[in-house]
């Protein structure tokens, strides 16, 4: 009998490891996927800067949803800490890129583009994320300082009059 229960606290043990090393796992190599796929943007200039920033927008998302998904605050803390680490020459490259771009358009023009922005697939998933995942990880400076700057680049003409657009 004693025999039986050991060998199921092992299994239910086992289980534990095999699953907490499964998420490792998959972190590590969502943060991997990150990694390349922004600095081939940050280093390509085949690029526009509009598409190199949806590609950041697509990929900013995604870890923003990943990092909302992880219950445990430190492990949470750890992985956005490990993304901005990795990528903030790559993210700086892009944005620096952006701005340049930006601040080359008129006035009308700049106002065209970023309604035109509200038109991307990532642009009110984006607006209605960064809050949450900004109050989760505040104490990221990562996380504060990159997304005032994308905020920035998605918005180009004044958070308040956008926000209200969105919600419409």
């Amino acid at each position: 009998m004693k025999l039986i229960h050991l060998n199921v606290v092992l299994a239910l043990l086992a289980g534990v490891l095999l699953l907490s090393s499964c998420g490792a796992t998959r972190q590590a190599n969502q943060l991997l996927e990150h990694q390349q796929i922004l600095a081939k943007m940050a280093s390509d200039t085949t690029y526009t800067p509009e598409e190199k920033f949806d590609v950041l927008m697509g990929s900013m998302t995604s870890m923003m949803h990943e990092g909302m998904r992880i219950v445990n605050p430190k492990k949470g803390v750890n992985y956005v800490t490990r993304f901005g680490n990795q990528n903030a020459k790559s993210i700086d490259g892009i944005l620096n890129e952006f701005a340049t771009w930006q601040k080359s358009m008129g006035p009308a023009e700049r106002i065209a583009f970023s309604a035109g922005m509200l038109q991307k697939p990532y642009a009110r998933e984006a607006l209605d994320l960064i809050p949450k995942f900004v109050r989760k990880y505040q104490q990221v400076t990562f996380v504060t300082r990159t997304t005032k700057r994308i905020k920035s680049g998605i918005i180009g003409f004044g958070k308040s009059r956008l926000g209200d657009i969105l919600r419409q």
